[in-house]
């Protein structure tokens, strides 16, 4: 979906679009989590290019109540996420509940998508503002604060895209804010001061209690490529915003 909605490539784009055409179909019986948050994100932006596509829109409307439905249950007074625990990819839950409510014209789906994003993101800022992903040794622990190791470049790269998302919806500035602390943790504005993002383009796998991860996976890379365009992309967003807004002052 978001190969068909970017590419300018004719050849690429039918390859995507007759592999979509066969994954549509097959995706409704998915049942995690995640894996309705990335077919949401990737149903919107197939159905930008073929907004009548049926099936799309059924399997969105569908992944989307889904999502909805599991933060309302799932929500308590200290505990505003999707499921009872913390895990990998966390932004990516609210990202897809925001952009689909976008999508439908739900503005409660927006708004809690945002208030769940708003509370993640409180989790992932330390003391002095300085992204803090959740770390891997707090996975399976239920209604639990993150503990801080090892941090994985997938979760800021969700983190800035999710931002992102919130930024379109409302405009405010914070979350450009929390966009960037993500992409600077892979500068080496974190826990450790040390760079995961290399000088020829390339990405350490992650931050452990004491180290980098010296090696570079595939998914560390393009997560860190990934989070350049996408930061790029805000930053454009958000300039244009401006622009708008004193262009209109100026009347």
């Amino acid at each position: 979906g978001r190969v068909v909605a970017s590419t300018d490539d004719h050849g690429l784009k039918l390859w995507a679009t007759g592999l979509a055409d066969r994954v549509i179909p097959a995706s409704a019986h998915l049942s995690s989590p995640r894996a309705a948050a990335f077919t949401t994100l990737g149903l919107i932006g197939w159905l930008s290019v073929y907004p009548g596509h049926r099936p799309a829109r059924q399997l969105l409307d569908n992944f989307a109540a889904r999502l909805h439905a599991l933060l309302r249950e799932q929500r308590r007074p200290d505990w505003l996420w999707f499921e009872p625990v913390l895990a990998y990819d966390n932004a990516r839950l609210p990202e897809a509940l925001i952009r689909a409510g976008q999508w439908l014209d739900k503005d409660d789906m927006v708004r809690d998508g945002i208030a769940a994003l708003d509370w993640l993101a409180e989790l992932q800022t330390d003391t002095d503002g300085h992204f803090r992903p959740v770390g891997t040794e707090s996975f399976g622990k239920l209604y639990s604060r993150p503990l801080p190791f090892d941090q994985q470049p997938v979760d800021a790269w969700a983190m800035i895209e999710a931002s992102a998302a919130a930024f379109d919806a409302t405009g405010d500035s914070r979350w450009q804010r929390y966009a960037e602390a993500a992409f600077d943790w892979f500068n080496g504005r974190n826990d450790l001061g040390l760079r995961l993002a290399t000088p020829n383009g390339g990405c350490y796998d992650g931050l452990q209690v004491d180290r980098v991860n010296l090696n570079q996976g595939a998914e560390s890379i393009l997560a860190f490529q990934f989070s350049v365009r996408s930061i790029r992309q805000l930053q454009r967003l958000a300039n244009n915003r401006s622009e708008r807004v004193v262009a209109r002052a100026g009347r």
